[in-house]
């Protein structure tokens, strides 16, 4: 009975190869789909960066810009907020 399929045929190894092959594609295509995902979500956070950064801009020049002040004093505004920690 098992001779059919231990024997010359080799249909045992065919079924292995292919259920092998099979989960190769499985894995490929999860692995394959997580990256594209991946940069989809990279490529969007980096889009969303680029436009808080123009608003940010917008908003200093709508402000009356920080120019006006000097560099000294942006210099002295940053260091102000150094150790500064938010409440909880």
């Amino acid at each position: 009975m098992f001779d059919f399929l231990l024997g010359s045929s080799g249909v045992v190894s065919l079924v292995v190869s292919l259920l092998s092959a099979l989960l190769l594609l499985v894995v490929w295509f999860k692995v394959n789909r997580a990256s594209v995902r991946a940069n989809e979500q990279i490529r969007l956070l980096t889009e969303i960066a680029e436009q808080q950064r123009r608003q940010t801009e917008l908003l200093t020049q709508l402000a009356g810009g920080s120019e006006a002040r000097g560099p000294a004093a942006q210099e002295e505004e940053i260091l102000q907020f150094k150790g500064f920690v938010p409440e909880r």
